[in-house]
């Protein structure tokens, strides 16, 4: 059919044109909007309880240290998570990892519970050596890939902290280059980040929250410490302040790549005002070290945080700051609220047992 041909067909067929014009340009919008998402990681893995994530942070035991078994916690109440997210993996300078207390035993438990496995992989001392190099990083990404599917992980939980500030391009190119090797096998990939507002930059100057968002599956975002062992006591995670670093993390992410960490724990200063350090107090230990010392424990509703005073055996005040069950589920709320990726929790083991209860 010729030009002057295909013009009389389109006049005598303007009913019919109109379809196939319609037709195509519906293909060409919808081709359009797979193309604007496709650069984009996939959302957070699809979750029951109420489309919400629960996610648990896992410490293996440490003989003597006084702090509840994770263990314990996931026997408990693994049919309540998502995902667990065991400290299990380091990763040196030069882009080799350590396996530093992988359980078979807790994969295959988690697994049988339809529980997904994605643990944490932190940056050995702290450096940010790896990250400097193309090399480092692609042998970095090699590397973890590696341990994924030879120990049957379903992801990773990237822990990179302490990281110098001019590292903060290196780390976003780092985790899309972590993503392209781990997304085609269906494997999540989490960044774990410190709040924007609150924090020094020196802490949190390597988080590029919409770079990282574009490669990974979601963002955890630590919102505990802002009172921290070293500082003065105060509430470890203001309610006001952790609302703030929400609606400043969503000015970078969407909310189903945001996941919100709750802190189960707190800490106990001596009372006089100065920095620490504070030893760490768990959720689930707070209430009968009150009640040992016969100091009343305070809600605080402008923090919605807990507080008692007691005195030590030397006669010296302290002041204890945690989270609490109370305190923990409003955190919960404000996830539902912003319509968050889910929750995690610092960590297994922590928590009161009572904020269990009415979790689906």
């Amino acid at each position: 059919m010729n030009i002057s041909d295909w013009q009389q067909w389109l006049r005598d067929n303007r009913v019919l044109a109109g379809v196939i014009g319609g037709v195509v340009a519906l293909f060409l919008i919808i081709w359009g909007i797979e193309a604007s998402v496709k650069h984009r990681a996939p959302s957070a893995m699809p979750a029951s309880h109420e489309h919400l994530q629960v996610i648990g942070f896992y410490e293996n035991k440490v003989p003597g240290d006084g702090i509840p078994s994770s263990r314990v916690s996931f026997d408990a109440h693994g049919s309540q998570l998502t995902t667990v997210s065991p400290l299990w993996f380091s990763v040196s300078p030069n882009g080799s990892v350590q396996d530093t207390g992988y359980d078979n035993s807790l994969v295959a438990d988690a697994h049988s519970r339809h529980v997904l496995v994605v643990p944490l992989f932190t940056n050995a001392n702290g450096s940010s050596n790896v990250l400097w190099t193309a090399a480092t990083r692609h042998k970095a990404a090699q590397s973890i890939a590696a341990v994924v599917k030879s120990d049957n992980l379903d992801g990773v939980n990237i822990d990179f902290e302490l990281l110098n500030p001019a590292s903060r391009a290196d780390l976003s190119r780092f985790v899309e280059t972590l993503a392209a090797a781990l997304h085609p096998l269906h494997k999540v990939v989490a960044v774990s980040v410190f709040p924007l507002l609150g924090v020094p930059s020196a802490i949190n100057g390597a988080y590029d929250y919409h770079a990282l968002g574009q490669s990974a599956n979601y963002l955890v975002l630590m919102a505990y410490d802002h009172h921290y062992s070293g500082g003065p006591p105060g509430a470890v995670a203001p309610y006001g302040w952790v609302q703030r670093n929400i609606v400043a993390a969503l000015n970078q992410t969407p909310a189903d790549h945001l996941v919100l960490s709750i802190g189960m724990y707190g800490y106990d200063w001596v009372n006089n005002g100065s920095p620490g350090p504070a030893a760490t107090v768990p959720d689930v230990t707070a209430k009968a070290m009150a009640k040992q010392d016969g100091a009343p424990i305070r809600y605080i509703a402008s923090e919605s945080q807990n507080r008692f005073v007691y005195q030590s055996s030397s006669g010296t005040s302290h002041v204890v700051w945690f989270m609490g069950d109370r305190s923990a589920k409003a955190r919960l709320q404000l996830a539902r609220q912003y319509h968050l990726a889910g929750i995690s929790l610092w960590r297994l083991g922590m928590e009161d047992p009572q904020f269990w209860n009415g979790m689906p």
